[in-house]
C-alpha cells in the first residue's frame, strides 16, 4: 500500500493552501452534486439557485459572511434568508459564535486529489474480492430466471458493478458498517456531496451511481459514472430520430417507452424482431449483441435474487472496511472534514470512491465487459 503518512500530510497541506485563495479562484471549475438516498424518490434540493452551492463552497473554505455578501452583493436580509434556508435543510451547522460550515462533503480539487490517492489504492486492492468470488457469483447468476439465456459478459457491468458494489450492497454497508440513521434534511433523508472538477481530470475523484427513470408500466435503471451515463432515457432527440427512427411528431418520452417495450418483447420471445431501423440503433449503441439484448428485464422475484447474489461478497466487503477503520479515522481527523461533515457521512463518500476504482479495475482487467459505453441499463417491470 502507498505511504499513508504522506497522503495524510498532503491533505493537511491542501487545506492550508486552500485558505489563501480569493473567492473567484475558489469558485473556479465545476462542482457536481451527488446524493445517496435509500428512499424511492430522489431528494428535492436545488443548489443551483440563489448561489446556494457557491455559499456552501465558500463556507467550506472558511470565508466569513462579510466576504461572501460583498462578493455576491447581498443585503443582510437576503443573506439571512439564504443562510436560514441552508440551516433549515440541514446542509450547514453553526461553527463558533457567528459562522457556519457545511454538514455535507464539499470535496474541493486539492483535497479530492489526496483523498483519491487513498481510495484508488484501496479500490484496486478491493477488486480482488469480486475476482475471488467470481465462480460463486456466476453460479448464483445462472439460477436467476431472467438471465438464463443471457450471457454473463453482456450484463457483467450490471452484476459486478451495480449489484455487487451499489444498490442493495450500499444499503448493507449503511446498515452494517455505518450503523447510523441517514441524515434528515428538509423533507427527506439523504447524504450529499459536492465534488469539484470530477469530469475534467483523471486525477479527480469519480463516482458511480444507480439512477432510475420512471415510466407508466416500467422503470429504467442505469448504473454508470454520472459524467458518462448514456441510456435510452438520456439520448438526445437527434439520436432517437437518426439512429432509431423516431417520428418527428412523437415526443421523446413516448418513443423511449416504445423502444423499451421492444426490448421487453425481445427478452421474452427469442423469435421476436424489432424493426430494422430500431435493431440498427440497438446494435450501434451496444444495446443488442447477436440479436440478444444487453438490458435485462427484471421482475420483483429477480430483484430479491439479485439481493441474495450481492450477499456473496457482503461480509468480505464489511470485513475489508472494518479492518481499515483506523486508517480511515486517521485520514478523517487530519482533514478539514472533521469540523464539517460527520465521520459516518464522510465514509459513505469514501465507499463510493473506493468502489468506483474497484469497478474501473474490473473493467481494465476485462472481468467487466462494456458494450457501447460504460452504462449498465436494466428494466424493472411494475
Amino acid at each position: 500500500m502507498k505511504n499513508i503518512a504522506l497522503i495524510i500530510t498532503l491533505a493537511v497541506i491542501a487545506v492550508a493552501c486552500g485558505d489563501k485563495k480569493e473567492i473567484p479562484e475558489l469558485l473556479e471549475g465545476n462542482y457536481r452534486v451527488h446524493t445517496v438516498s435509500f428512499e424511492e424518490n430522489k431528494p428535492l434540493i436545488n443548489l443551483e439557485k440563489d448561489n446556494l452551492k457557491e455559499i456552501l463552497i465558500l463556507l467550506h473554505h472558511r470565508k466569513n459572511s462579510s466576504e461572501i455578501k460583498k462578493h455576491f452583493q447581498l443585503g443582510d436580509s437576503v443573506w439571512n434568508e439564504r443562510i436560514n434556508y441552508l440551516f433549515g435543510e440541514g446542509l450547514i451547522k453553526k461553527f463558533g459564535d457567528s459562522s457556519f460550515v457545511p454538514t455535507v462533503l464539499v470535496l474541493d480539487e486539492e483535497n479530492g486529489r489526496s483523498l483519491k490517492e487513498l481510495t484508488d489504492s484501496l479500490g484496486a486492492e478491493m477488486s480482488g474480492i469480486a475476482i475471488d468470488r467470481l465462480g460463486k457469483i456466476k453460479e448464483a447468476y445462472a439460477k436467476i430466471p431472467s438471465f438464463r439465456n443471457l450471457p454473463f459478459d453482456y450484463v457483467s457491468m450490471f452484476i459486478l458493478g451495480g449489484v455487487l458494489h451499489d444498490g442493495a450492497q450500499l444499503k448493507n454497508y449503511q446498515d452494517q458498517f455505518i450503523k447510523a440513521f441517514v441524515p434528515h434534511r428538509g423533507n427527506g433523508y439523504y447524504y450529499l456531496s459536492l465534488i469539484q472538477n470530477e469530469e475534467t481530470e483523471i486525477s479527480n475523484p469519480k463516482i458511480y451511481e444507480t439512477r432510475y427513470y420512471n415510466y407508466p408500466a416500467l422503470t429504467l435503471g442505469s448504473f454508470a459514472s454520472t459524467i458518462y451515463e448514456r441510456n435510452i432515457a438520456t439520448y438526445a432527440t437527434s439520436e432517437l430520430t437518426k439512429d432509431f427512427g423516431k417520428p418527428a411528431a412523437e415526443s421523446d418520452s413516448v418513443y423511449q417507452i416504445t423502444l423499451l417495450n421492444e426490448l421487453i418483447k425481445m427478452s421474452k420471445s427469442s423469435g421476436y424482431k424489432a424493426s430494422a431501423k430500431m435493431l440498427d440503433g440497438f446494435n450501434r449503441y451496444g444495446i443488442t449483441i447477436k440479436g440478444k439484448s444487453t438490458i435485462p428485464v427484471l421482475s420483483k422475484v429477480d430483484l430479491l435474487k439479485l439481493e441474495e447474489l450481492s450477499g456473496i461478497v457482503a461480509q468480505d466487503i464489511l470485513n475489508y472496511f472494518e479492518n481499515r477503520q483506523t486508517l480511515f479515522v486517521k485520514w478523517y481527523l487530519n482533514s478539514p472534514y472533521r469540523e464539517e461533515t460527520s465521520y459516518k457521512e464522510w465514509m459513505i463518500w469514501v465507499y463510493k470512491m473506493i468502489t468506483a476504482k474497484t469497478v474501473d479495475v474490473l473493467i481494465e482487467k476485462s472481468y467487466i465487459k462494456t458494450f457501447g459505453g460504460n452504462t449498465a441499463s436494466f428494466i424493472i417491470e411494475k
